[in-house]
């Protein structure tokens, strides 16, 4: 595209910007169709607008290669400059809040995959990450933190808590909170329980170390796979100012739905109001 040289005409170049940006975007969805073809078992592509969104976001904004075994390959493609952000230049008030929460990373594909979107639209999210993945990928923990993001104790292997000791239960989130402190350079606040199980004396343990139990207000249930339509309606359906979201960067094979579906939910909660924020050090709830 010719430059425009009329000197003093701001509009008519801010005019020209967006063109290019939806020309970009345009070329970004021929240059790079993704080879997921994601359908809800349960919600059709058409019985909700927000099912449509979600596949045009899948095609624009991530291209995955998934293979069969435990370590999936990604490729990120060039993104266009996003549209989310030239709506933020008109000052648009969030005046409601929502949390999205992501346990059982840091994941080596599809953790930076998340922290990118949410660097891209300047939002921010938790992470509460399991200490043998952390040691494993420190530097995705640090990154996490230098953005801002909260990172919040998930133990050290993930075992369902209630089936230990006292001195075991103490160990797993011990050692975690202790890697986490090293990383960060803060103690986490905030832990979470795996497979929610937790009782009375893990609790107290957990107490003991100064940390905090988060729950979660909507379980997306993403682990399952259930199609990146379906996860992002569910955030969408029971959207409510405070709402804590369960989501997975880690644990499991792949996660590109995750990370497609956080594509399309981040600019569709700003157009609703919803500021992206990070978990406070004193946790949601109870």
């Amino acid at each position: 595209m010719h430059k425009l040289s009329m000197a003093g005409v701001g509009r008519l170049r801010t005019v020209a910007t967006l063109t290019a940006v939806l020309v970009a975007a345009c070329a970004s969805t021929t240059a790079h169709p993704s080879p997921l073809s994601i359908r809800s078992p349960t919600v059709a592509a058409s019985a909700h607008p927000l099912a449509t969104l979600a596949s045009k976001a899948l095609a624009k904004r991530i291209s995955h290669t998934v293979d069969d075994g435990p370590t999936p390959t990604t490729t990120r493609p060039i993104l266009p400059v996003p549209l989310a952000a030239l709506a933020r230049a008109t000052s648009k008030r969030l005046t409601k809040t929502i949390y999205l929460t992501f346990d059982d990373g840091p994941d080596p594909a599809w953790t930076p995959e998340i922290i990118s979107l949410l660097e891209e639209y300047g939002a921010h999210a938790s992470f509460f990450v399991i200490g043998e993945n952390a040691k494993r990928w420190p530097a995705l923990v640090e990154r996490e933190a230098r953005d801002g993001d909260t990172v919040g104790d998930h133990t050290w292997s993930h075992p369902a808590l209630t089936n230990l000791s006292d001195s075991a239960v103490y160990v797993e989130l011990g050692r975690d909170r202790n890697l986490v402190t090293t990383l960060t350079g803060e103690a986490p606040t905030l832990w979470r329980p795996p497979y929610e199980a937790f009782n009375t004396s893990v609790v107290g343990i957990a107490s003991g170390l100064r940390m905090k139990m988060q729950l979660w207000s909507v379980d997306t249930g993403d682990w399952q796979l259930p199609g990146t339509e379906v996860i992002v309606l569910r955030v969408m359906a029971a959207l409510h100012n405070g709402m804590v979201v369960l989501l997975h960067d880690g644990g499991g094979y792949t996660r590109s739905e995750t990370v497609a579906a956080v594509a399309v939910l981040i600019p569709e909660l700003e157009a609703a109001g919803y500021l992206l924020a990070a978990l406070p050090s004193a946790g949601i709830g109870r």
